[in-house]
């Protein structure tokens, strides 16, 4: 088998789409074009299979990959996302789908992909989440910005950027419990029961929650 380049920093925009259709395409080039200070080079496959050979021959830095596009890899979505992220080789992977239901989108996380995104792609929303996964799971994608600073590699801080001098405000445990499942809730398009599905919860705990949330801040309101 033919062994593939090392990865360089040249090589970190690299960028494989895998999808057999082409709707789309250019919403999502935009959306990294927002959260990446260098240029995307994006590849794109229109079958699994076509998308495994990419992976075998080269190194990307970020694959996504349109869940119904991968029915000639393997029987089932969760084997065929695991086959591919395999041969990703630490890309940062996100699965892509329109309509999915939440057992393929759970299947698609627990088989390796990093997050689910729902489709159609919106741009300011994908890149933000795109520069979020990547800081969270340490992948070398050369953001636009680190902390609201141009420029710098993940992980990197400015030479010049000071340590803060504040301590982080500490927020209550009900407080960031409810950022957390509200921004599961912001990543899926607003779509609970995949929110639910993720955070191994079930909807109704979600529903029961943002109740109880919803009386604190209206007698907090009122006192």
């Amino acid at each position: 088998m033919a062994s593939r380049p090392a990865t360089g920093a040249n090589e970190t925009a690299r960028t494989l789409l895998i999808d057999r259709n082409r709707t789309g395409m250019e919403a999502i080039a935009t959306a990294l074009g927002a959260c990446l200070r260098a240029e995307v080079h994006m590849q794109r496959a229109a079958s699994g299979r076509s998308g495994a050979d990419h992976l075998r021959a080269d190194r990307y830095a970020l694959v996504l990959f349109d869940l119904e596009s991968l029915d000639d890899v393997a029987a089932s979505t969760e084997e065929a996302v695991a086959r591919l992220v395999r041969l990703a080789d630490g890309a940062l992977c996100i699965a892509l789908s329109e309509g999915v239901s939440v057992s393929a989108a759970v299947a698609a996380m627990r088989a390796g992909a990093h997050d689910f995104v729902a489709k159609p792609v919106h741009a300011d929303a994908f890149s933000a989440r795109i520069a979020e996964l990547a800081r969270r799971h340490g992948k070398p994608l050369p953001l636009a910005a680190v902390a609201g600073e141009a420029g710098g590699l993940i992980g990197e801080r400015a030479a010049s950027e000071p340590e803060p001098a504040t301590q982080p405000v500490i927020l209550p445990l009900w407080r960031q419990e409810q950022q957390i499942i509200e921004n599961a809730i912001r990543s899926f398009s607003g779509n609970v029961a995949l929110a639910a599905a993720a955070l191994e919860l079930s909807p109704s705990t979600i529903y029961r929650k943002r109740q109880a949330w919803a009386e604190m801040e209206s007698r907090r309101g009122a006192a």
